[in-house]
């Protein structure tokens, strides 16, 4: 029996679709390989500064990847591939999962692996000691911890920011960050009017990992426009191509505003927006920093997507100070430098609260 030709047409054209789509199919591992290596020589912003040389990366690891490659070992792969990078802004995820995220040394970290907990209670005895108020936790609650934890003694308030972002499903949602960033501010300014009679404030943003909105919650305790710092993006082409550097200003805020004495504790796991609420105070007159140099850790998170609802996330930006010396792994520093340690817990005192009181008093 002879098929009708444009039966046998369509057939052809059938079978051509189905052996595309699996040829398509079959090379999506390493189209996802050269997607993934291609984002980060065109945008990531820190080749030179961490001794990584990503033309060599793809030589090593390009020969691993073919149409076989299953999706675990690919994301194995990549996890290599930026792990000496030692940036804590590059994840990789399923869907809303983080399934990696980029280990960032840390000696405060090291110091109090499991009982970082502790020293933030020998924080609020510390505090309670030299007649605070008991420090009582306001605004959602993440891993356990509320948002902000506050206090005050007759002339001294102290605000305890744990993270800058009040929920975390804002972090992945535009619309929702906008709100969360509201819901951060209202309750912010909230405290900070209950505290309008103290003569000086403590903000403790030790530990504080980021989220948004820094900036913002800074301004509340900005009295003057100044420059904070200066910034700059990554571009394609050489992997030191970059955007002239762009001044980056404070407005002090419309509304709420305190605009006495300020100190704020860091240290080196402030990172990201916790840092821009640190930079954008930090040449401001009524304001010192006590502890140690925050992370470093300063830029946007840059993100691309890869097949099976696979994403990943790079640091794409470089800040400087205002004397233009690079923050990357350096962190804002301190004006006081005092370190915290195990010992601390020990003896029931922590000697960063009991310095911030001193400068206050």
């Amino acid at each position: 029996m002879k098929i009708p030709q444009f039966v046998l047409l369509l057939f052809l054209v059938f079978s051509s679709n189905i052996n595309s789509q699996s040829n398509k199919k079959a090379k999506q591992p390493e189209k996802d390989f050269e997607t993934f290596w291609t984002t980060f020589k065109d945008n990531y912003a820190f080749f030179e500064l961490k001794g990584v040389n990503w033309d060599e990366t793809y030589k090593k690891f390009r020969p691993q990847i073919n149409n076989k490659t299953s999706e675990k070992d690919l994301i194995a792969v990549f996890e290599q591939m930026v792990t000496p990078l030692k940036d804590g802004h590059i994840t990789i995820s399923k869907g809303d999962d983080v399934i990696y995220k980029a280990k960032k040394p840390s000696a405060f970290k090291d110091e109090f692996k499991g009982i970082e907990k502790e020293l933030w209670k020998t924080s609020f005895t510390t505090l309670e000691n030299n007649s605070f108020s008991k420090i009582t936790g306001s605004g959602p609650l993440f891993k356990e911890e509320n948002l902000y934890y506050s206090g005050r003694n007759k002339d001294i308030g102290y605000i305890k920011i744990t993270r800058c972002f009040a929920n975390m499903e804002s972090l992945f949602d535009d619309k929702k960050e906008k709100e969360d960033i509201q819901l951060m501010l209202t309750l912010f300014d909230s405290i900070l009017n209950s505290l309008s009679d103290t003569k000086g404030i403590i903000i403790d943003m030790r530990s504080n990992g980021g989220g948004h909105g820094g900036d913002l919650l800074a301004s509340r305790l900005a009295s003057e426009k100044r420059i904070t710092h200066y910034r700059s993006v990554r571009q394609k082409g050489d992997y030191e191509n970059f955007s002239t550097q762009e001044p980056i200003y404070i407005q002090p805020n419309n509304g709420v505003q305190y605009l006495k004495l300020v100190v704020i504790l860091t240290n080196d796991k402030t990172a990201s927006s916790a840092e821009d609420f640190t930079i954008s105070l930090y040449q401001q007159q009524n304001v010192t920093t006590i502890g140690t140099n925050t992370s470093g850790m300063l830029s946007d998170m840059f993100g691309a997507d890869l097949s099976n609802n696979i994403s990943f996330t790079l640091s794409n930006q470089r800040y400087y100070a205002t004397d233009k010396k690079l923050l990357e792994d350096v962190g804002v520093p301190v004006k006081i430098e005092i370190k915290n340690a195990k010992d601390d817990i020990q003896n029931k005192k922590d000697p960063v609260i009991l310095k911030a009181i001193e400068v206050l008093n």
